[in-house]
């Protein structure tokens, strides 16, 4: 087990130097809990449109984003999921849930890194503390792969 902490920048920093945001994302910002995403759009005149979230928790192994929604934001939710469908979360290990977005960080994270996952997220004192555990199956060396038990036989 291991704990990283990282600040909102430097989490978007990492995600986006991996690859990890579709390509109509054209910018991120980051001011604690919350977090700004500029969505491109395919209209002239409104380059982007900014959208608002919020760290809402971590559950059964997915971060979860909530929609910062007002009474507009809420008239126009047809508006919003077409513009996610066209981001393709699913692509990310995303599922939408109006006003929640649910990512599978541990997808994301095996594509890059095998034997860790993300255990728990947390944000407290404007930093993000990530909660990492390991597991030795299918890594050479493990007992299920020939290599001997680290257990010693009873004497």
């Amino acid at each position: 087990m291991g704990q990283i902490v990282l600040s909102g920048d430097e989490l978007v920093c990492i995600l986006a130097a991996n690859a990890h945001m579709p390509e109509q994302v054209v910018g991120v910002e980051t001011d604690g809990d919350e977090i700004r995403v500029h969505v491109a759009t395919p209209l002239p005149i409104l380059r982007s449109i900014p959208v608002r979230v919020r760290f809402a928790g971590f559950e059964q192994g997915q971060v979860v984003l909530q929609l910062m929604t007002n009474r507009l934001i809420d008239k126009f939710d047809w508006l919003i999921n077409r513009m996610l469908a066209s981001l393709k979360v699913e692509d990310y290990g995303g599922r939408w849930e109006y006003p929640r977005l649910y990512v599978d960080v541990n997808r994301l994270l095996e594509r890059q890194v095998r034997g860790v996952q993300i255990a728990e997220v947390i944000f407290r004192e404007g930093h993000f503390h990530i909660t990492t555990s390991h597991f030795a199956a299918g890594l050479p060396g493990a007992p299920e792969n020939g290599a001997p038990s680290a257990q010693r036989p009873p004497s």
